[in-house]
C-alpha cells in the first residue's frame, strides 16, 4: 500500500545491508511523505505491526478492522464483493493486442543463459 501510494517502497537503502536493517528498525521509524494522508499511515503502520498478535485484520474482528478502518470509509465493500464498481479510468482500446497505453520499453536482445548441460533441470 506505501508502495501503491508514493511510487517507492518504505524500507529501502542505498545498499542491502542498509535495506535489512531498516527493516529491522520497523514501520514506525519509516518517515511518511507529507502527500501521505493521516488516515493511510496509520493503516499501513496497522497492517505492518511486527507481532501478528497486534496487527490489523489479525485481531478479534479479523477482516472487520480493515473495511472500518477510517481510510476506507465510504468505500462500497459489498459493490467490491459483487464486481460492480465503476472503475474510475477505463483506457480505450483499439484491440485484444492495443498495447498503446502502456510505456514502450526497448527491446529486449540479449541472448539466453548458456546451458551448463548439467542435467539439473531435467525433471522440469
Amino acid at each position: 500500500m506505501y508502495e501503491l501510494l508514493t511510487g517507492s517502497p518504505p524500507f529501502s537503502g542505498p545498499d542491502p545491508m542498509k535495506t535489512y536493517n531498516i527493516i529491522l528498525r520497523g514501520i514506525d521509524m519509516i518517515e511518511f511523505p507529507k502527500k501521505i494522508a493521516k488516515n493511510a499511515a496509520n493503516l499501513i503502520k496497522k497492517l505492518c505491526r511486527d507481532n501478528p498478535s497486534e496487527r490489523l485484520g489479525n485481531l478479534k474482528n479479523g477482516v472487520k478492522d480493515i473495511q472500518k478502518h477510517k481510510w476506507f470509509e465510504g468505500f462500497n465493500w459489498e459493490g467490491l464483493r459483487k464486481g460492480t464498481l465503476t472503475p474510475p479510468i477505463v483506457p480505450s482500446v483499439a484491440s485484444p493486442t492495443d498495447t498503446s497505453n502502456f510505456d514502450s520499453f526497448p527491446e529486449d536482445n540479449d541472448e539466453p543463459p548458456p546451458d551448463d548441460n548439467s542435467g539439473w533441470d531435467i525433471d522440469f
